[in-house]
Formats: C-alpha cells, structure tokens, sequence
C-alpha cells in the first residue's frame, strides 16, 4: 500500500505542473519540482498553457487551500482535548470547622478511551490523503479543459486558413469568369462562382466568431480577464502510437486519481469504523479541586484557614449499548458503501478509457487515411477541375464541387488531428498523468 501511494505521489509530482510549485505538499515532495514545468514545456502546444492555467486559475488555489486545511487538521486530530478550569465564588461563604469557603477551583483534564487519538489522528490523515488526491483531480480536469479548449481553437484556426485559400481560388476564377461573360458568355458560371464566394465569406465569419469564443473560454482557464488576447498555435497532426489496450486499463486502474481519492475515503472509512468501536468503551478524567478558606472562628481551632484540596478522577458510563453499537454499524456500512462506489468507478474508469482508445484508434486511422489517400486524390481532381475550367471543359458547378471535397476533406483532417491529441491528452489525465510519449 505504501510503495503505491508512494508512486501515485511522484506521478502527481511530475505529470502535474502544479502552479504553486512552492506550496506543493512536502510529504510528496519526492520528484524534483524542475522537472515539472519542463516535462509540461514539451508536451506540444497544449502543454505551456496548461502550466499557465495551473499557474492563474482560482479553482486551483481554492482546492490547494482545502487541502492545507485538512493537513493542518491532523495535528488537532491527535491532541488531547483542552483542559477545564472552573472557578466558583461563594456568594454566601460554606461556613466549616476550619473557616468560611470563600472560593473554589476545580482543573480537569479529559483522557479519551485508549486508541481513540490515534484513530482520529487516521481518520484525519486519510482525509487529507483523499482531499490531495482531489486536488490532483481538480488540477487534471483543469488540464482536460484547456487541452481542449486549446486543440479546438488550433482546429478553428486551420479551417479558417483552408476557407481563405479556396475564397483566392475562386476569386482566381471569378476573374476568368468576368472576362468570359465580356466575351459573350452566359452570367450563370460567374454569378455560382459569386454565390460559393459569399458563402464562404460567412463560413469565415461564423468560423471567427467560434474562435473568439473558445479564445475566451481559454482565456477565463488561464486565470485572466477575457480581453481577446490572441493565441499563436503552430501545431502538426500526432505521429501515430501503438496502444496496448490492457496495458493502458491496467494503468487506469492503478493510477486513477478518482479511484484513488475513494480509496483514501474507504481508508479513512476503516478508520472511523475502528473509532465507533471505541464508543462503549469509557472515557476518564483526571482533576484537582482547591478551596480557598478563610480563618475559623475560633482562631485556636486546628488547622484553622487552611486551604483543603483533593485529586479527582472521573469515568464516563457507556451504558447506551444500542446507541453505542448504531454508530459501529453506520461507521460499517458507510465503509461498504464507499467499496461499491470504487468497484462502481473503476468499472465506469475502465469504459471511459476504452472509449477514448478507439477514439484515439479512430483519429489515427483516419489521419493516415486522409493523408495518403483522401486529400491527394481529391486535390488531384480539384486541379485538374481548375484546370479545365480556365479552358473550357468543366462548367463552375464542377469547380465548386471539387473545391467543397477538398474543404471538406482538409478540414476534417485537421479536425482528426485535433482530436488525437485531445484522446492522447484524456487518456493521460484519465491514468494519472502518465502520458502516450
């Protein structure tokens, strides 16, 4: 159990870039914190802006504070409970044989039943485990999100560059078109062409809208003020990896953050089940008592004007058996509970990761596809179309067909390549961080 929370620990370490790097949690401090920044540095154009988030965004800070807090809590775990001092003030003084009662002072400290501090101290311990553990998640779906926000706005970018290209060709053909009606010709050719201009002007328009949107959404996870900032991606299709399917459940398994925060609920679980046994067991406590006499009135009297004090040692009585037993038996089922929720979430980690490796499967085929067969043949036929166009063998119907197939055809490329990485990315955050090199 150790060795793989120790492990679990130097995957966050390093696959995270956590922002704060010198707010990182000490006791998992085992990987170099250089490193982290470095390794995200590196990992193509989603990688800088995830540190820059990680860095930035409130919900990230807000999650590390949670965290600090429940930490902190342990060490209240593990103290006794404060002492009780009372002091009492006799209005109307106890007269006794050796003198009025005039005040009294009673300090006493509780001793919960044997084990209970360490219990709670447990109890605490796998709290804050399971709270880091959900601040490594926060810090992941935050990575899901701008990974995506990031590869959507790269794709945007390229459709907009491929809608520009085909707007100059058929402005190239207007022209030809133009010259062609002076000469005589019919102005249906020229006024299609005008028409698939037009509709790729608004294509663009509808395509910037859509980019300065996700530029905002990007923005806002970076931790800044939307201002329309502008995003320079330069980005290439993913070379293509071998997925071993078992290898990577088995990784989802063990290295889980979801999965691995129930694990530290189930364990902090255990250890209030352990605690709730201790309910019928009793609790002491152990005082003094001081009073403080006046003199007698009979100053010959022995022991006159002395301060009587006593030790006191208290017990409480667990004699609500039923009560007692109830909350075992709560702390028991919660216990059971959390165990089907694991079971529950590795079944539900397990279909997530297979769907993300068939996307990612998918990608991969279809970006070779289009690579070496779709757009070649369909940039082939759009040339020869052009060509045969400006001599007068195809008609504009044929140069907007050709000119739509290969739109088509570039921007589903590049719209497969966008959602490669973003599976590679998903599927790395899915296991932990451990990434598809």
């Amino acid at each position: 159990m150790k060795l793989t929370v120790y492990f679990q620990k130097k995957v966050y370490r390093f696959c995270l870039s956590l922002a704060t790097l010198s707010t990182i949690p000490p006791i998992y401090s085992q990987v170099p914190e250089s490193s982290v920044p470095e390794a995200l540095l590196q990992k193509d154009i989603a990688g800088r802006y995830i540190l820059e988030a990680l860095q930035n965004n409130p919900g990230i800070l807000s999650q590390e504070k949670r965290y600090q807090a429940a930490r902190a809590s342990i060490t209240t775990a593990r103290a006794l409970p404060n002492p009780r001092v009372q002091i009492t003030h006799f209005v109307e003084s106890i007269q006794t044989r050796t003198g009025p009662q005039r005040q009294g002072i009673q300090l006493q400290q509780p001793f919960p039943a044997m084990g209970t501090l360490g219990r709670r101290t447990d109890i605490a311990r796998t709290h804050a485990e399971a709270l880091w553990h959900a601040y490594a998640i926060q810090q992941f779906k935050l990575m899901e999100k701008v990974v995506e926000a990031v590869f959507d706005l790269a794709y945007i970018e390229k459709s907009i560059e491929i809608t520009l290209k085909n707007i100059d060709l058929l402005q190239r053909l207007e022209s030809i078109a133009e010259d062609r009606v002076k000469s005589g010709a019919s102005l249906t050719d020229l006024l299609r062409i005008q028409v698939e201009i037009e509709r790729h002007f608004d294509r663009v328009s509808k395509q910037e809208t859509q980019r300065d949107s996700t530029g905002y959404t990007l923005e806002s996870l970076l931790g800044k003020d939307p201002t329309g900032r502008p995003f320079t991606l330069d980005w290439e299709a993913p070379q293509p990896i071998e997925i071993e399917t078992k290898q990577w459940i088995s990784f989802l398994r063990e290295h889980s953050p979801e999965v691995a925060m129930l694990r530290s609920i189930e364990s902090s679980q255990e250890a209030r089940e352990r605690l709730a046994k201790l309910a019928n067991r009793p609790e002491w406590s152990v005082g003094l008592n001081y009073l403080r006499t006046g003199d007698a009135l009979n100053s010959a009297t022995s022991g006159s004007g002395d301060d009587p004090w006593a030790i006191m040692v208290g017990v409480s009585l667990p004699i609500w058996g039923k009560a007692n037993n109830a909350i075992s038996i709560a702390a028991a089922l919660e216990k059971d509970a959390v165990s089907a929720q694991i079971l529950n979430q590795e079944r539900v980690l397990i279909g997530n990761g297979m769907s993300w490796i068939a996307k990612l499967e998918d990608s991969q085929k279809r970006i070779q596809r289009f690579q070496t067969k779709l757009i070649p043949l369909v940039r082939q036929v759009q040339e020869i179309t052009e060509s045969s166009y400006q001599s007068g063998n195809a008609s504009a119907l044929d140069i907007i067909d050709s000119d739509r197939a290969l739109l088509q055809q570039e921007t589903e490329y590049w719209r497969a390549a966008a959602d490669a990485w973003i599976a590679r990315w998903k599927l790395a955050t899915l296991s932990g961080g451990l990434w598809l090199n």
